[in-house]
Formats: structure tokens, C-alpha cells, sequence
């Protein structure tokens, strides 16, 4: 119960802030959306949410680590939609488009799996989309664009600080992303999705949290 009445009161106090933290979000207003793990993916997909990605982000991209991780067992809850969803996304002129980025994790990941079908490399997923956006940032036509990650694993806000990305960057909880998605007048109601959600992912991260990264010399500054 002490749980309970604490996580009652951190949400109250999101609340709170909310009217001060979502408007300075909402400055970026289609940015690519980052999908850096395969929490969200698999959180989204068991709420039938993965069409939220595209309503707040235009291009959405996941590593192709992350993807592998995603849909290589099919037979685990979410899979198969979200097998579905980057398929319809990589068709050419979607209007949902999925980039699954190539990265050099990803590679040598399917060339160490051909002499070790169970390898699971920690943090590959993560550490691919860092690779990505580290050459993403270094293409003078990216300048100063912006990206939203979403992400369930707490290691990426750390992650995200340590590479520095030259580039304005918000990142979100899954959960925080509900939110922004109610802000916007997307969904009625985060909290009812959330619950959607926790009903079959009892380890979706509760953390309503954001963080704001803005390049230097940048309007935020």
C-alpha cells in the first residue's frame, strides 16, 4: 500500500508540472521519434497503441538490433504486430514510415549468431541507436533538427548525456509519452492506455520522466 500511495503522489506531482514541462515539449513538433529499446515497442503493442509513434513522431526509427530483438521470437505477445507494423512502415510512400537503421552492432551481431544462435549481447539495442545517431548528427543536412526518444530502458537518458548529441533532444518514458500524447489532444486519456498497458506488462517503467537536451547556441539556450 505504501507503494501504491507513493506512486499516487509522484503522478500528482507530475500533474502539477505538467502545464511548465509539455509546452516546452511541444517545440518539436514532428521530429523523428527514436525508438532506442524494445520496451516500448512491445508496451505499445500489447496496449494497440504502436499507431501513437507516428501521430507525434513522423519518421520513427528503430536499430535493426532492436528490431531483431523485436520480432525474431514470434511467438512472444506483440511480435507479430510489430512485425506488421515495420513491414507496412518500409513499404514505399507509407505514410507511417519505419527506418530500421543498419548499424555495425547489428552486423557483427548476425555474424556472431551464425556460431551462437543464443547470443545476447547486453545493451546492443541501445548502444546500435547511439551508433546511428552519432552518424546521423555528423550529415550537415541533419543540422539542427531535433529527435524524441521514447525509451523504457533507464540506462538511455545516461546514455543519451554521455554521447553528447549535437541536436535537440527530448526523451521520454513510454509513460511520459502518454502524456504528451494527451497534451496534444492525441488520446483522451494517457492514464487509461497506461492501464491498458500494465495489464499485460506488469515491468512497463511507471517513471513519468523527462529530459530535455538542447544543443548549445540552440533557441533553448
Amino acid at each position: 500500500m505504501a507503494a501504491e500511495e507513493l506512486n499516487k503522489a509522484t503522478f500528482a506531482a507530475f500533474r502539477e508540472l505538467q502545464a511548465d514541462i509539455m509546452p516546452a515539449l511541444s517545440q518539436i513538433a514532428r521530429p523523428d521519434l527514436i525508438v532506442p529499446d524494445t520496451g516500448p515497442l512491445f508496451h505499445l503493442a500489447w496496449a494497440d497503441a504502436l499507431h501513437l509513434l507516428h501521430q507525434i513522431g513522423g519518421r520513427v526509427v528503430v536499430a535493426d538490433m532492436v528490431a531483431l530483438e523485436a520480432t525474431q521470437d514470434l511467438s512472444k505477445p506483440g511480435a507479430r504486430a510489430i512485425t506488421a507494423w515495420i513491414d507496412v512502415g518500409q513499404q514505399r510512400g507509407s505514410n507511417a514510415p519505419v527506418l530500421v537503421a543498419p548499424t555495425g552492432i547489428g552486423e557483427l551481431f548476425l555474424k556472431a549468431r551464425k556460431s551462437d544462435p543464443d547470443i545476447r549481447p547486453r545493451n546492443a539495442g541501445e548502444l546500435a541507436i547511439l551508433e546511428w545517431l552519432g552518424s546521423y548528427v555528423a550529415h550537415s543536412e541533419h543540422a539542427g533538427q531535433s529527435v524524441l526518444i521514447v525509451y523504457e530502458n533507464g540506462k538511455i537518458p545516461r546514455f543519451v548525456r554521455e554521447t553528447g548529441l549535437d541536436l535537440d533532444t527530448d526523451v521520454l518514458t513510454t509513460r511520459a509519452f502518454l502524456e504528451l500524447a494527451e497534451r496534444r489532444g492525441i488520446v483522451s486519456s494517457a492514464e487509461d492506455y497506461w492501464q491498458r498497458m500494465v495489464a499485460s506488462a506488469l515491468t512497463a517503467n511507471p517513471d513519468i520522466a523527462i529530459m530535455m537536451q538542447r544543443r548549445p547556441g540552440g533557441s533553448d539556450s
